[in-house]
């Protein structure tokens, strides 16, 4: 399964690796952050709450807080209001991936290869569905063959063949989206409109680890 919360854990999480993280971490609780820290000393933290970052933390929930010169050769444990929250729910799971944009045809490519994987969770906003997730999500279905197609896969693909050509504009019409804009956050909304940037998936290791193949 491949979760996905574009704006912005999983686009964050992915830009982590491939700035050169050894691996990150997506947990829900802020005091666990502070715990991994002491047990792994080469941790970095970082996190949101309501998309403010969190005091003692490293850095907050932006792709731009985590350039290779910070996390190069570091663990990172991440904590957000939703993103970490949805990989956490889906624990039992036996396969987990993340996905956004900026890595869709290489979450597909990965989907297509491992059997039964075929199945998306978007991480919403406050329990409530969000655009941009689905947008994400019929990116990954744009690469699936259509004899793997559900209905709701074709939902999620007609959103995203609606604004394939113009990803920030689609994005920008999230509720979510409006809300980081007008916190400022308005780069955030742009980078998480990058459309495969990167060719690797970041995949749960038994360790529940995350690092990107």
């Amino acid at each position: 399964m491949v979760v996905i919360d574009t704006l912005r854990a999983t686009t964050t999480m992915a830009t982590i690796l491939e700035q050169g993280a050894l691996a990150v971490l997506p947990i829900g609780d802020v005091d666990q952050g502070f715990a991994l820290r002491s047990q792994y000393p080469n941790t970095l933290l970082g996190g949101e709450r309501n998309n403010v970052p969190l005091p003692g933390f490293d850095g907050g929930n932006s792709p731009f807080d985590y350039p290779a010169s910070v996390v190069q050769d570091h663990r990172v444990v991440l904590t957000t209001t939703n993103g970490t929250q949805a990989v956490e729910r889906v624990a039992s799971a036996p396969f987990v991936a993340l996905g956004a944009l900026v890595n869709a045809q290489a979450c597909a490519d990965w989907q297509m290869q491992a059997e039964n994987q075929g199945l998306i969770v978007c991480a919403g906003t406050e329990g409530n569905l969000a655009l941009e997730d689905v947008l994400a999500a019929g990116a990954l279905v744009n690469y699936w063959p259509e004899t793997a197609r559900s209905d709701s896969a074709q939902l999620a693909y007609a959103l995203f063949d609606q604004w394939r050509h113009n990803l920030v504009e689609g994005i920008r019409r999230a509720s979510h989206a409006k809300t980081l804009i007008a916190q400022g956050l308005e780069r955030d909304v742009e980078f998480a409109a990058s459309l495969n940037i990167y060719s690797r998936v970041p995949i749960r290791q038994k360790d529940n680890w995350f690092i990107a193949e």
